[in-house]
């Protein structure tokens, strides 16, 4: 799974159009590359502050794993932020275990609790939070008249994963606003760059 920030010229450089139309092709296509994929350079590191900004309690350090940036060429005058992964499992949204069987996590600017629940470490060496689903059922047949049960299923618990964070409204608006704040001067001191004096 995957979620694309698009960034196409046709979108961002109307007002240098008239300016860009008066260049050789050489200086239009290297200023406007250039432009392109330092503009999405920018959003890719904003990216990480603008999802954690929306709610999204994890570390710049998980998010920026799963971010990156698809540069744009001469052919292609496209350049594009691309989030991929699937669900992160919900230990990473600062879980902890509140009590016996209760762990609480931190996703979208709330607390959520989770209970018959318990944080694990697995023999492979993964650390998840599990929660015990199904019907108990006894769990000491040798020993019938001491209380004790058992569930039949143990499963692990996930929380959204980046590409959905990436489509996230307030994400997607705070992304948009710094790509129609930027690109303008980015465009404008390529064309500059790459002008012959």
């Amino acid at each position: 799974m995957a979620e694309l920030i698009t960034f196409k010229v046709r979108d961002n450089v109307d007002k240098f159009a008239a300016q860009l139309r008066q260049l050789s092709d050489d200086v239009r296509d290297k200023a406007t590359v250039s432009a392109l994929n330092k503009m999405a350079a920018q959003v890719k590191t904003q990216a990480s502050r603008a999802i954690r900004d929306a709610g999204y309690n994890l570390k710049a350090s998980i998010i920026k794993k799963q971010l990156s940036m698809r540069r744009a060429t001469a052919s292609r005058l496209t350049a594009s932020v691309i989030a991929t992964g699937k669900t992160i499992p919900i230990i990473y949204y600062s879980a902890r275990q509140t009590s016996r069987g209760v762990v609480s996590v931190s996703v979208l600017n709330g607390r959520k609790v989770f209970k018959n629940a318990f944080i694990a470490t697995m023999p492979s060496g993964h650390k998840g939070v599990f929660v015990r689903v199904g019907p108990k059922i006894p769990g000491n047949e040798a020993k019938p008249n001491r209380r004790h049960w058992k569930y039949q299923k143990i499963e692990e618990k996930f929380g959204p994963g980046i590409p959905d964070a990436l489509a996230n409204e307030a994400v997607t608006a705070a992304l948009t606003t710094l790509v129609q704040d930027k690109f303008p001067t980015l465009i404008a001191n390529e064309i500059k760059y790459f002008t012959p004096k």
